[in-house]
């Protein structure tokens, strides 16, 4: 692995005017309980008022070094009345279904054919559901809920628990992306601190992409060792550059 990519990383950001690889500072978050990803960028000084967007506006956000960078997140600009010019909000697709307006009753359906029509409504073409048999249900009635609203009352109908989230413009429900290697995260290698909080425990480390929440990792350390499941992920640099990044997560 290129350790300089590690050590030295930075942050690109693509939007449908602009590629911006400086004079900014950036705060990216993806957790499974937020279920949506989502980054500031907070421009310096000279940067701002320089950058226009419009809402919904395609931006990526990419890590790496020199000309070989990694997607961070992949969504969409958010603008509001009362965001301001000194910077820019990036979510994932998942604000698609969170502006969706879903009124409908589903006779006879699964919970598949329910999710399936959303996301359909909110003009996503991309995603992977559970493979499980659910029984139909003879109705299930939606009134004026949004779309994540109404794949959380999905899960509740049939007394699920399952996880939904994107990951690279694919939306997931009931199972994640396939992941072929573990990544290993070692004391005195990549780890810079590992601390218990509550009921996490929080991983301090250099900014590594391609590691996301639901993914496993395997941690080699003093303080804990184990294969573990990603609970969330903090990326954010300072206006220097300096990128650091916190992986938190359950333990034994």
């Amino acid at each position: 692995m290129d350790a300089k990519k590690l050590v030295s990383p930075a942050f690109r950001v693509t939007t449908g005017q602009y590629e911006i690889a400086g004079g900014m500072e950036v705060e990216c978050f993806s957790s499974r309980q937020a279920r949506a990803d989502w980054c500031r960028i907070s421009f310096a000084p000279a940067m701002q008022g320089m950058v226009t967007y419009d809402d919904m506006e395609p931006a990526v956000l990419e890590l790496g070094y020199e000309d070989d960078y990694d997607v961070l997140l992949s969504g969409y600009c958010r603008k509001t009345s009362g965001d301001t010019w000194k910077e820019l909000l990036i979510r994932d697709p998942m604000m698609k279904l969170e502006r969706l307006s879903v009124k409908a009753s589903f006779t006879g359906c699964t919970p598949q054919d329910i999710i399936k029509y959303v996301l359909i409504q909110a003009g996503i073409e991309h995603y992977r559901l559970s493979a499980e048999v659910y029984a139909q249900k003879n109705l299930l009635v939606i009134d004026h809920c949004s779309g994540v609203e109404t794949i959380e009352q999905v899960n509740t109908a049939w007394g699920l628990d399952n996880d939904f989230f994107f990951r690279d413009g694919m939306f997931y429900w009931g199972c994640v992306p396939d992941q072929e290697n573990i990544y290993v995260l070692e004391e005195d290698e990549n780890i810079l601190s590992l601390n218990r909080y509550g009921g996490l425990y929080e991983i301090e480390t250099f900014g590594v992409p391609w590691i996301h929440h639901s993914q496993a990792i395997e941690v080699v350390h003093t303080n804990y060792t184990g294969t573990v499941k990603v609970e969330k992920t903090i990326i954010k640099s300072d206006e220097s550059g300096y990128v650091r990044m916190y992986i938190y997560f359950k333990g034994g």
